[in-house]
């Protein structure tokens, strides 16, 4: 099988190390596997050195905002790509590669797949932007083969739309990951963790607001993971708040489970999601989770910790109803049951096979 996977940013985040994993898979398959990215950095350098027989394809053009001359030469040269590779699937990931890779596919009769990690239209988003996404995402459907969603809730959202349809379906195919078996290091504070890009629609702000609201008596440490364009904006806000020394930006890790084995809750403020990767893998390590009320949050929110509305005081309130409770072990074994049960990495591989099997019988 020969398969040519689309993300516009090849950066650190969700998306792309889902789709490492996929790409990960499909080697080990024998399958002949082309990268097709716009901004490289993390995904596209950990293939193209775990990897070399992917073909690792940057397309300058491909970028993340609307910018319609830079488009038609995405377009175009991915156009010219595909005819060269003639891939049995073109996968797509993120709502832009989506947009572009059925635009380019126009008229060559290939499979293509595009995994939702988040509709464009999804709320939280601004209403003149779910406007114009779902018109797209309309147009745009008679081109797409079959639709991934990674949550219940996009694939809801989908159908409700009119996107997912009878004749352009889709199906649930739930972010999965390996747990990584870490031994645990003693500690004397209460350790908090979000792993998530410096970027919209993160709201690491509002969770660094959260922990000026808690008693100075609380031990609490911070670490945030991740970079990005509203990182040194965070960090100053730490500083305006006196916070500074309950935050640790840790910057791109390797490992984020490495941080979660050596945390007490994983937390995620964000604006809107779909099912973040970085969650699941709160699950993997058996962490109680702290997480706006957005998207499809609450299929991972069961009787293991809570969420929130993005509201400072109230997430403070929650931090310290988890620092207080004597219930900590049962919820860590809630959230890993609900890995086990519905997040691992095999059981999204082995349903993402299927859905290719199907797409080229």
């Amino acid at each position: 099988m020969k398969i040519v996977y689309v993300i516009t940013q090849a950066t650190w985040g969700g998306a792309q190390a889902h789709l490492y994993s996929l790409i990960q898979q499909q080697v080990r398959l024998g399958n002949t596997v082309t990268l097709v990215c716009g901004k490289t950095g993390w995904l596209s350098t950990r293939i193209g050195a775990d990897f070399p027989s992917v073909d690792v394809v940057p397309i300058s053009s491909l970028v993340r905002q609307i910018a319609p001359m830079r488009d038609l030469s995405a377009i175009h040269a991915l156009r010219t790509l595909l005819r060269s590779k003639r891939p049995d699937v073109v996968h797509l990931h993120s709502s832009k590669a989506g947009m572009i890779g059925r635009l380019a596919t126009a008229g060559s009769g290939f499979n293509v797949i595009f995994t939702v990690h988040g509709w464009g239209f999804t709320p939280g988003v601004g209403k003149k932007r779910q406007l114009l996404m779902k018109s797209i995402e309309k147009l745009l459907r008679h081109l797409t083969t079959y639709y991934i969603c990674v949550s219940q809730f996009d694939y809801e959202l989908g159908v409700q739309n009119g996107v997912i349809t009878k004749r352009r379906p889709g199906c649930v195919i739930h972010n999965g990951v390996t747990a990584t078996p870490l031994k645990p290091e003693r500690r004397e504070t209460f350790v908090l963790s979000m792993a998530a890009r410096f970027d919209a629609p993160k709201r690491q702000d509002i969770l660094i607001r959260a922990l000026s609201e808690l008693p100075e008596e609380v031990p609490i440490v911070c670490n945030l993971l991740g970079d990005g364009p509203l990182l040194q904006e965070c960090k100053n806000l730490a500083v305006r708040l006196n916070v500074s020394s309950k935050v640790q930006f840790r910057g791109v890790v390797d490992n984020v489970q490495q941080y979660y084995r050596q945390s007490d809750v994983a937390v995620l403020i964000s604006d809107y999601e779909a099912l973040p990767i970085s969650l699941v893998e709160a699950l993997a390590q058996r962490l109680p989770i702290i997480a706006s009320h957005v998207g499809g949050i609450d299929e991972l929110i069961h009787e293991n910790g809570f969420l929130v509305d993005n509201d400072p005081k109230q997430i403070a309130e929650k931090i310290i109803l988890l620092y207080q409770s004597n219930q900590m072990a049962q919820l860590k074994r809630n959230s890993y049951r609900i890995y086990e049960h519905q997040y691992t990495e095999q059981a999204m591989l082995e349903q993402t096979q299927a859905c290719y099997l199907q797409c080229l019988a």
